[in-house]
């Protein structure tokens, strides 16, 4: 039966969602570059949602929109990104262009009264993400939806983790959170886009973003994130010995605390290789390894019982999380309580009590699982709160404001100067 609801998930989130009737009143989105993230993060979504459209798409050579178009049956190609915005027809932009052209193809987009789903990081700094998010044209009453796209922040997997660390019995705090996301080596091509500076590239610029905004889920609004050690990998260099991308960060694992004495840590890697003990040192490293995205919370220890006897009990909890980023095929959320009973100090016994939780939808009994479907991604959820947002309708009550995308760029800006690197470059688009 697992298997078969496992199998049932991922050809439905894959391949054959389901296609009701568009409405009359669908937005209709169009695609500021033939980019390969849309069609797992929008383009199959929409298929399964009667009220969102992709209409149409520009990319910067005209014939591959065209063949885009044709492969994903989008009705129209526009010469430029600027007749996107120029197209009445079209209500919504996604934007998936490399991290540099994020704040003015963003900009433009609001300027020309579209909504606007951004894909992270939204901007290139935390001065561009400023300068966006607090733009009169953003912060204005009605005007058009700005979201970026932190996916796996709409999950009811995700949802119910953070009840799990935060809605706990006992007065427990959240003490350090680790989160990680690696993708093996040999993945990207060294030519790739997330290894040019220019365009705002680097690991912490794309994967390690989401260990970053994981961490700072976990930790809280209230928390601010100082790094106080940062190590990176760089690019290596050509075989003429030259290294063309000194700014890069091909890996990097970060350590935090905040200013309430909390901590937190980080990992991400472009390439990953190597840690294979039963192998030679030179084999190892050359060869991709695979690790499961990860975010892990531990609570301090809490008092749940002073007893007359001089015993206290004592509890700690732990919450991990496998798998956030694509939960609908599968994950596991791991709650492991230590229970530990002191008299004077001293400890008489200790025993663990864990349970294993999944949650492909809200609980039964909660209004939105009437509407989620268990075989819903990540980015199915977030779209159905795009919509939402748009329509003004409540929906699940999970958004990502302005504000966090702000306080997400300056935590990256700040990352990199305690690790040696210069923050990405601003671009001169002004308005």
């Amino acid at each position: 039966m697992i298997l078969f609801d496992f199998a049932k998930r991922a050809y439905q989130a894959a391949f054959s969602p389901p296609t009701p009737a568009k409405r009359d009143d669908a937005i209709r989105i169009g695609l500021l570059g033939a980019s390969t993230i849309a069609p797992i993060a929008l383009i199959t979504p929409a298929k399964s949602h009667p009220e969102v459209i992709v209409v149409a798409v520009a990319a910067r050579d005209r014939e591959r929109a065209r063949q885009y178009a044709k492969k994903y049956n989008i009705p129209i190609v526009h010469d430029t990104y600027q007749d996107i915005l120029n197209d009445p027809s079209i209500d919504a932009i996604y934007i998936a262009l490399p991290n540099a052209l994020h704040y003015e193809w963003a900009l433009r987009s609001i300027q020309a009264g579209k909504h606007v789903l951004l894909e992270k990081p939204s901007c290139s700094n935390a001065e561009e993400a400023l300068r966006l998010f607090k733009h009169p044209l953003v912060t204005r009453p009605n005007a058009p939806v700005l979201l970026e796209a932190f996916h796996y922040q709409f999950h009811p997997a995700w949802q119910t983790f953070l009840s799990l660390v935060h809605k706990v019995p006992w007065d427990g705090a959240v003490e350090h959170v680790h989160s990680q996301q690696h993708l093996p080596k040999g993945y990207l091509s060294r030519d790739d886009i997330r290894f040019q500076y220019s365009l705002s590239g680097g690991c912490l610029m794309d994967l390690a973003t989401y260990p970053l905004s994981c961490v700072r889920q976990v930790l809280g609004r209230g928390e601010h994130l100082r790094p106080v050690e940062v190590r990176h990998r760089p690019l290596p260099p050509a075989p003429d010995g030259t290294v063309a991308e000194p700014q890069i960060d091909v890996g990097i694992s970060a350590t935090y605390v905040t200013d309430s004495g909390k901590s937190a840590k980080i990992e991400g890697d472009l390439a990953s290789a190597g840690e294979y003990p039963f192998l030679p040192a030179s084999l190892s490293k050359a060869l991709p390894r695979f690790k499961w995205p990860m975010t892990e919370a531990t609570l301090a220890e809490a008092t749940i019982e002073e007893r007359d006897d001089g015993l206290h009990h004592y509890v700690q909890r732990k919450v991990t999380l496998w798998n956030h980023l694509i939960p609908t095929i599968y994950h596991r959320i791991d709650v492991c309580d230590k229970h530990t009973l002191r008299r004077e100090g001293e400890i008489i016994t200790t025993w663990n009590e864990t349970k294993y939780v999944k949650a492909y939808s809200w609980p039964k009994g909660d209004v939105r699982s009437n509407t989620y479907q268990e075989w819903w991604t990540t980015w199915r959820c977030q779209l159905e709160e795009f919509v939402n947002r748009i329509k003004g309708r409540a929906g699940s009550g999970v958004w990502i404001d302005g504000d966090e995308s702000i306080a997400q760029m300056e935590a990256i800006d700040e990352t990199y100067d305690q690790a040696g690197l210069m923050p990405r470059p601003t671009s001169a688009y002004q308005v």
